[in-house]
């Protein structure tokens, strides 16, 4: 005949329900330990029965398959510390980036540092950039505006 297909409800008939269960949860653990032969795999059932009985099953052992869950192995706590050594590396390395970068700002000498044939030096090129910003100006005001050019080519004329 085969296996019918049973509508799923709650059993009203208290008996009929611990029997039920009792059945149940042996062919759930059968298919528990099924898994864990064919599979290789650890397995942890945990059912509760009616009256509040619980009842366990792992292979290789409920307890050790729980804790392998709450505590992850060593491997994979060092996997994860390995990443934040190298994210601890990386910031670390932006780091004295910085710093070489702000040590090399510092190094510039002040100008009361300066002796006096530095000063006239830097004064120099100090009026000779000057001048320089000020060419620009010029030349950057005669591009931009259009009366300017035309006054230009009047002149020429």
């Amino acid at each position: 005949m085969g296996r019918r297909k049973i509508e799923i409800k709650r059993i009203e008939n208290s008996i009929e329900r611990k029997a039920t269960f009792l059945r149940l949860r042996d062919d759930i653990f059968k298919k528990a330990n099924a898994l864990e032969k064919l599979c290789h795999v650890e397995v942890a059932v945990l059912v509760i029965s009616p009256t509040n009985v619980p009842y366990t099953y792992g292979n290789p052992c409920f307890n050790d398959v729980v804790e392998h869950i709450q505590n992850p192995s060593a491997s994979s706590k060092i996997v994860s510390l390995m990443k934040e050594l190298e994210c601890i590396k990386e910031l670390e390395e932006v780091w004295t980036k910085r710093q070489q970068r702000n040590r090399e700002k510092s190094n510039m000498k002040g100008i009361v540092d300066l002796k006096l044939e530095e000063i006239v030096a830097f004064k120099g090129k100090l009026e000779a950039f000057q001048v320089g910003l000020k060419r620009k100006i010029v030349e950057m005001e005669d591009l931009s505006s259009p009366s300017m050019v035309s006054k230009k080519t009047k002149k020429r004329r």
